[in-house]
């Protein structure tokens, strides 16, 4: 791992400000908000919250989409060059991937922040079984951050009201679910039905 070259939040802001389209910048900005917000909101202690002058929503929200506007033979070439394990379904939709190579971006530029961080970076946009709270507010910011047009704030409300962390998560991944399947886009990934499970049979969740 080459030595690092970013060591604070902003430095990183800097980098993310010269390399993403500004539509991508505020995006991630508002992510990196966004979740310090349902941090608070949820009352969150399930994470590990800070590294190295870093805290981790700031952190995970500016770093979650560095590699967003990549192409799929980028991401597929970036993972071949580095050794980045990909599965069948990566390989069938990159971009799927690029939280997971975000996250190895973001190694090589600040060092080798905490484990449960990378994690939260490589499940943002599917989600999975198991994921602590950072990984979950991250997951719900990125859905809902100020510059998504699509969403009402009647919805938005709908999902912060839900009364936890996993009931706000499991609202926004069934109704993701629901998009992609009457879109005919693809069907839920495995982390995503994974993630459904988990929180349906570990956490109780319902939609309403």
């Amino acid at each position: 791992m080459s030595e690092p070259t970013i060591f604070t939040a902003e430095q990183l802001t800097d980098y993310l400000r010269r390399t993403v389209s500004e539509k991508r910048f505020i995006h991630s900005l508002g992510v990196a908000g966004t979740t310090e917000d349902v941090l608070v909101r949820f009352r969150c202690t399930n994470y590990e919250k800070s590294w190295k002058g870093f805290s981790a929503a700031t952190f995970c929200g500016l770093a979650h989409d560095i590699a967003r506007e990549m192409t799929d033979a980028e991401l597929l070439d970036y993972c071949r060059k580095n050794n980045v394990y990909l599965s069948t379904e990566d390989i069938e939709a990159p971009v799927l991937a690029h939280g997971t190579v975000s996250a190895e971006i973001a190694m090589g530029l600040a060092g080798a922040f905490p484990f449960s961080w990378y994690r939260a970076l490589c499940t943002h946009t599917t989600g999975n079984a198991g994921m602590d709270d950072l990984a979950l507010a991250l997951f719900i910011a990125d859905y809902i951050e100020p510059s998504r047009t699509f969403m009402a704030e009647e919805k938005r409300a709908f999902y912060l009201g839900a009364g936890s962390i996993y009931r706000c998560a499991y609202r926004i991944l069934c109704d993701m679910i629901d998009h992609w399947r009457a879109k005919g886009f693809h069907d839920a990934s495995s982390g995503s039905l994974a993630m459904k499970a988990w929180l349906e049979k570990s956490k109780g969740c319902i939609y309403g």
